[in-house]
């Protein structure tokens, strides 16, 4: 035949064109690996990412103090005639003349006073209770709120149990425990406890 015929492939040749190819394959690879670590390197400083920085909690803002706090029993009083209640102190009692013996006891006030309100319809010459309620009311300042609202349960438990005699308006807002006569109406008692609620809060 007369043909032209292909010269065949020389085998060591192709041999050693693969294994340069391999071998720039395996440069390639290493220069990459190279240059993604130094820049992890230079971004964290080690080769783990740098940690991102935790948000900080804005703190709650502080609460305002009761303006009643440091107030005694008297100061209260002369506040809530300030407002318009038509109330006038005639007791300020001390440990001894105090008609519970709370005063300055652990767990009980620290000041109390016993005052009048006419519309009461109450004489207070004719009133013979030691702790004369009725002719108008009472305030008692206890050194914490907890105090106060122990007493203020225990108020309640007594005119449980007493029946109409004992029948009485307790409130109390923060520190303070507001006794009123049950021979006002109940509107007329709403009222000093409005009054207290406002007085507790600060101005501004």
């Amino acid at each position: 035949m007369s043909g032209s015929r292909r010269p065949a492939l020389d085998r060591g040749s192709a041999n050693a064109s693969m294994a340069a190819f391999l071998v720039a394959v395996a440069v390639i690879a290493c220069l990459a690996g190279y240059a993604v670590r130094k820049a992890t390197l230079h971004n964290g400083g080690s080769g783990t990412p740098a940690p991102t920085a935790a948000a900080t909690a804005t703190p709650p803002a502080a609460t305002a103090p009761s303006a009643l706090t440091g107030l005694t029993a008297e100061a209260v009083a002369i506040k809530l005639a300030g407002a318009g209640l038509p109330l006038r102190t005639v007791a300020v009692y001390t440990a001894d003349s105090d008609p519970n013996q709370l005063l300055g006891k652990p767990g009980g006030y620290t000041s109390k006073i016993e005052f009048t309100d006419a519309r009461t319809g109450v004489n207070p010459a004719g009133v013979t209770s030691q702790d004369p309620v009725e002719i108008g009311g009472s305030i008692e300042v206890f050194a914490t709120a907890a105090g106060a609202g122990g007493r203020l349960q225990q108020l309640r438990q007594i005119t449980a149990a007493g029946g109409q005699l004992t029948q009485e308006f307790d409130f109390q807002r923060d520190a303070v425990v507001l006794r009123i006569s049950r021979y006002l109406a109940q509107a007329q008692a709403q009222a000093y406890s409005t009054a207290l609620t406002a007085l507790a809060t600060p101005a501004g």
